[in-house]
């Protein structure tokens, strides 16, 4: 059970599945039962989000770990909503149209999305590189926000397109505040793909590398999804520590001014959450208490944090 329950605590797509007890009464087993059919059907549009083409439903039950008939029960509800449709021909499901609307809303009216931006833009015109804001879906980052700075060299933006995590200093971040068991359901579920030489492709380097992102408070990527950039990111955090989001800079980053990059960002980052929590927005992460290091906390030096090969 505990390997099955922490595919969804991410706000694109992870939440907590509750227990049931042996103690509890009829009208609570009830309760429990509706609301593992609800974590069900998240898990079912997660899967339908994390992959770009339609699925079946052996190859999502597979995925999801349900039974098959469980996943068509739920799919038949999913369908009748407008958040899943079905291909006529193939009989394989994808997202509907009412899914693609409620992330369209999200997306222009979320606080933290909204907000977001116009960090985003602080950090693009200071560094002259593109800044993003991103969350996980599962065992993709997906991008919530962009702004290009003055060097960009990359393609043009568009929201929600997902990007593997684990080969991204943003997807990194986030995966690295995972409970173990939700980690091996996340990244065990398919090989990772090798993008570049410098990808990390073994499942044990990747805990070794989430040990030193959770330590430094930040993660990088050194051309691990392409060969043309690197990208440092920090946590967006809640007002318990816990991260809501990933802020990132991305681009021909040059290495000898990463420690001054963390700490802008950081500050960015911090000042982000001062605000939200200021005009009450700030939401709660449902991940696990995080080891981040806050921004301007210093060592006995009083120096940074000093970057390095996350």
């Amino acid at each position: 059970m505990r390997r099955r329950v922490s595919i969804l605590r991410w706000i694109g797509g992870h939440v907590k599945e509750e227990r049931s007890s042996s103690a509890a009464s009829p009208g609570e087993s009830r309760d429990v039962g509706n609301v593992r059919a609800v974590q069900r059907a998240a898990r079912i549009v997660t899967a339908l989000t994390e992959h770009p083409y339609p699925m079946g439903i052996v190859e999502l039950a597979k995925f999801v770990r349900l039974s098959p008939g469980s996943v068509h029960r739920l799919l038949s509800t999913l369908v009748s909503v407008g958040w899943v449709e079905q291909n006529s021909r193939t009989s394989k499901y994808h997202l509907g149209m009412g899914a693609v609307g409620l992330g369209s809303v999200a997306l222009v009216s979320n606080p933290v999305v909204h907000d977001g931006r116009m960090y985003l833009t602080r950090i693009a015109q200071w560094s002259g590189h593109d800044a993003v804001l991103s969350t996980l879906v599962g065992g993709k980052t997906v991008q919530l926000a962009r702004s290009a700075g003055v060097n960009t060299e990359l393609i043009e933006f568009e929201p929600g397109h997902p990007q593997p995590a684990h080969a991204m200093a943003d997807g990194k971040l986030l995966l690295a505040h995972l409970p173990d068991d939700g980690l091996d359901d996340v990244v065990g579920n398919e090989e990772l793909r090798r993008f570049t030489p410098r990808t990390i492709t073994d499942l044990d380097e990747m805990r070794r590398e989430f040990a030193t992102i959770r330590a430094q408070g930040y993660a990088v990527d050194n051309g691990e999804r392409f060969d043309t950039g690197r990208g440092i990111a920090v946590p967006v955090l809640d007002s318990g520590g816990r991260p809501l989001a990933a802020m990132m800079c991305l681009g021909r980053l040059d290495p000898a001014k990463d420690p001054e990059l963390v700490q802008q960002l950081q500050s960015v980052a911090r000042e982000m959450s001062d605000r939200l929590t200021a005009t009450g927005d700030l939401p709660t992460s449902s991940f696990e208490q995080a080891q981040f290091p806050m921004a301007g906390d210093e060592t006995p030096g009083g120096m940074g944090p000093t970057p390095g090969r996350s």
